[in-house]
């Protein structure tokens, strides 16, 4: 017997010497990513390593088979198509279910037990294999029976897709409505292009839409299910959640109020869109929403994460499957140091450490799923505080400006169909993190004779000791007065300062810049951007001054500010109810240009589910160069162009006067206020606030450390507690703290050591703290020069750096008292 058979035969009759023999990499060493990817050994052709999504209609083996089938395939031959899998047998509510899985035939059968056999349409491309039924686009589809939604008040809709890289757009992967002259009249479809689901009582203006970002990977297998009850309607990809609409009103049963006869698989319901082209298999309908589990299992994503649940999440947990991470979004107030998180995993999946172990989130920490075929993935789980959005309930196009050493906001009611809102609020904080509502301070409706509708985008000035409110107003600029930044302001003129129709464009979106030489200049304008002088009185111009600043681009939300002799235009780019809504800038020499366009500054980011982020203002921390950016975006979760929400982020200049681009974040910013003066050049000891004996020190280590020191300490560790504080190494308005050897207290990986200087901008900034106010009066808190948000704490007697929680606890182990040096 050749020796290569008789080793063949020995692993058919021992499977477990085959599977121990692949976990091994070269020279005997343990392979990590062997084990990670072949919990058994994959030789079958067409077979793929059990990592991340199984694809659907490969093979499933018991233990100790796939051994002998892949020696049989050596030995025998076998390079046929993989077998297909038995998929998950969720049959509760099960009211449809074509496997195509035939090999010819013109028959979809119905293996719900319904009877609803589907008559397909055109060239019928069984494969018989498991690769299902393939979709010519010119003239395959799947005729499904009349009546599919009727008395259905919720549904679920699943499927494995493989969308031809050739499709064509516009193109339905089903429809379930009716036709009307040509036109879907109701119905419920799923599209790749971008990937949505809508369902419609009409026509395409009833739409109501369940969207993710992006479009459908095309020329590969893709799981897609959407569900829908009562108000929500959830669209997964692999099993996870990729978009939510909590505004759903019209119910499945509904459309055609239970007639449809306009019924597919491959095809719309409006005649002029094309055909689909790809492959289907396994397609299900419910007359349920199935959870989240659920959907993990029919998709055989064996070791995915449906769903992660926590008292404390402020918002659905992001769950990132192509990349294994997950973002939790926590309320603020919550301990990062215990927290509990429950997973929703597939049937027969099991997580370890076990859901509902506490742990410490302070920094990212690692899960492993072991899926029900054996297969493993590490998954890496982050928690943050959720300070977003900074204003409660639905606001957009947000006006911050300073009035003394109080910061405002000035917003647009959202959330009314067509932007119908009537009234404006004002808001007020003293460190741009916790707000106060000063209630409403014009409502057009009693407080404005010539509009009752579309209250949008207000902004305000001061001048002479009185508060000038312009507003829009049915598509007209307004202006109101008050002796108050928080009103009540009355109508200054009974008429509109802009009438909509003066130039070209609409009159909306103003925006006031006064110039150091107190002269203010209005800017407004959506497709076409305008500037003025205004005049003293701030309530009329000279028309003969108006300027047509358009740069390339502007859409709205034109917004002005100046730094070091330079003026920034900044506005808003492609329509607030795209997700691609952005905001661009230009620089010049004057309130009025010529301006120089210098790119994009703010867009969406869609690994945080930020979409839509624009219509901005600015604010500069008085005596600094911090400067804040207020924006809307989409509201998290099911948010759209009138569903929006107010945060503020971070905005710097890098050293030519340029704007960076800002981060747009979901924990936005730490608490605000003018920062806190230290001595310099003079040593110091930091002493805790809450271990009064205990002190800030370098050990033998390197590392910083809180140490108790007295009196009776030795010399050596008295020396360890002392530092010379100098002007900062990054920045020379904030500090570095310099010890006795010449070394620097600064982090890496968030945790603080004392190294010295190599030079580079990256040490100088590691190296620099802001000083803020810190719990008690006289202590401080520092603040990372490098990682805004992050400040110098203790924990278990370790220095870090760690993001600001809004806690007592947190705040005092953060606050240290500057008092004279030990040593």
């Amino acid at each position: 017997m050749p020796d290569i058979v008789r080793k063949l035969l020995t692993l058919i009759v021992s499977p477990n010497k085959l599977a121990n023999a692949m976990s091994y990499g070269p020279n005997g060493s343990t392979s990590a990513e062997a084990s990670r990817t072949l919990p058994q050994p994959c030789l079958l052709q067409g077979c793929e390593p059990m990592h991340s999504v199984r694809p659907r209609g490969r093979p499933r083996f018991l233990p100790g088979t796939l051994a002998a089938v892949a020696a049989a395939s050596l030995l025998w031959g076998f390079t046929g198509p993989a077998v297909p899998a038995q998929a998950a047998e969720i049959t509760d509510g099960l009211a449809l279910w074509y496997k195509l899985d035939a090999a010819s035939g013109t028959v979809a059968v119905d293996s719900s037990g319904h009877g609803r056999n589907g008559t397909v349409n055109g060239t019928a491309g069984w494969s018989g294999t498991g690769e299902g039924l393939t979709f010519d686009g010119s003239g395959t589809y799947i005729k499904v029976p009349d009546n599919i939604m009727s008395g259905m008040n919720a549904i679920t809709v699943s499927m494995d897709v493989q969308i031809d890289p050739a499709q064509t757009t516009p193109y339905f992967i089903y429809g379930f409505g009716n036709t009307s002259n040509g036109s879907g009249n109701g119905y419920l479809f799923t599209t790749g292009n971008s990937f949505r689901t809508a369902v419609a009582s009409g026509g395409p203006s009833t739409e109501q839409n369940t969207q993710a970002a992006g479009t459908l990977q095309r020329g590969v297998w893709k799981h897609v299910t959407y569900t829908q009850t009562g108000n929500t309607g959830v669209l997964y990809r692999d099993g996870v959640e990729v978009a939510r609409n909590t505004s759903v009103t019209i119910t499945p049963g509904s459309i055609g109020s239970g007639t449809t006869t306009a019924n597919y698989v491959g095809k719309s319901v409006f005649t002029s869109d094309k055909l689909f082209k790809g492959k289907i298999r396994d397609f299900r309908v419910y007359d349920r929403a199935l959870a989240p589990g659920e959907v993990l299992d029919i998709s055989g994503n064996t070791t995915g994460i449906a769903k992660v649940t926590h008292p404390a999440l402020k918002t659905d947990a992001i769950i990132d499957d192509a990349n294994s991470k997950i973002t939790l979004p926590l309320v603020e107030g919550t301990d990062l140091t215990a927290l509990a998180p429950q997973f929703t995993l597939a049937d027969g999946s099991s997580i370890s450490p076990a859901s509902g172990t506490p742990r410490d989130f302070t920094q990212p920490v690692t899960y492993e799923v072991t899926g029900s075929d054996g297969a493993k993935r590490t998954w890496t789980v982050a928690a943050f505080i959720m300070r977003s959005p900074v204003l409660p309930g639905l606001t957009a196009d947000p006006d911050i400006i300073r009035f003394g050493d109080t910061y405002y906001i000035y917003p647009t009611t959202d959330g009314f169909p067509n932007w119908s809102g009537t009234r404006f609020n004002a808001y007020s904080s003293k460190d741009l993190v916790h707000w106060t509502d000063h209630g409403v301070i014009l409502d057009l409706g009693p407080d404005v004779s010539w509009a009752d509708s579309k209250a949008w985008a207000p902004t305000i000035e001061e001048k002479n000791g009185k508060y000038y409110f312009y507003f829009c107003a049915n598509g007209n600029i307004g202006v109101a007065v008050s002796d108050s930044p928080t009103g009540p302001f009355a109508d200054a003129l009974g008429k509109p300062l802009l009438q909509a129709g003066a130039y070209t464009g609409q009159m909306i979106d103003p925006a006031v810049f006064t110039d150091d030489d107190g002269q203010s200049y209005l800017y407004w304008g959506n497709g076409q951007a305008y500037v003025a002088p205004l005049n003293d009185n701030m309530v009329s111009f000279d028309a003969s001054k108006v300027t047509n600043i358009t740069p390339s681009g502007f859409r709205e939300g034109a917004f002005v500010i100046k730094r070091a002799g330079t003026y920034y235009l900044m506005w808003s780019e492609n329509d607030t109810r795209d997700e691609n809504y952005r905001v661009a800038y230009a620089t010049g020499s004057s309130p009025t240009g010529p301006w120089t366009k210098r790119g994009v500054i703010l867009e969406k980011d869609l690994s945080l589910g930020i979409k839509g982020p624009g219509h901005h203002s600015v604010v500069q921390v008085p005596n600094t160069d911090d400067w804040y950016i207020a924006y809307h975006r989409f509201a998290i979760p099911g948010g759209d162009g009138t569903h929006r929400e107010t945060t503020v982020d971070k905005m710097e200049f890098d050293t030519d006067g340029l704007i960076k681009k800002v981060v747009p974040t979901l924990s936005s910013i730490a608490p605000v206020t003018v920062g806190t003066a230290l001595p310099t050049n003079t040593t110091r000891s930091l002493r805790s606030v809450n271990f009064p004996g205990r002190y800030a020190v370098v050990r033998s280590d390197s590392l910083g450390y809180l140490d108790p020191v007295t009196s009776s300490s030795t010399t050596a560790v008295k020396q360890s507690a002392t530092f010379t504080v100098v002007p900062g190494l990054a920045d020379s308005k904030c500090y570095s703290f310099r010890d006795s050897s010449g070394r620097y207290l600064r982090h890496a990986d968030y945790r603080v050591r004392f190294d010295a200087s190599n030079g580079t901008r990256l040490f100088s900034k590691d190296a620099t703290f802001c000083a803020r106010p810190g719990s008690v009066a006289g202590s401080v808190g520092l603040e990372s020069y490098n990682y805004p948000g992050r400040y110098l704490r203790h924990y278990n007697y370790e220095l870090r750096i760690d993001p600001y929680q809004d806690n007592a606890t947190f705040r005092a182990d953060s606050s240290f008292t500057v008092v004279s040096p030990w040593a």
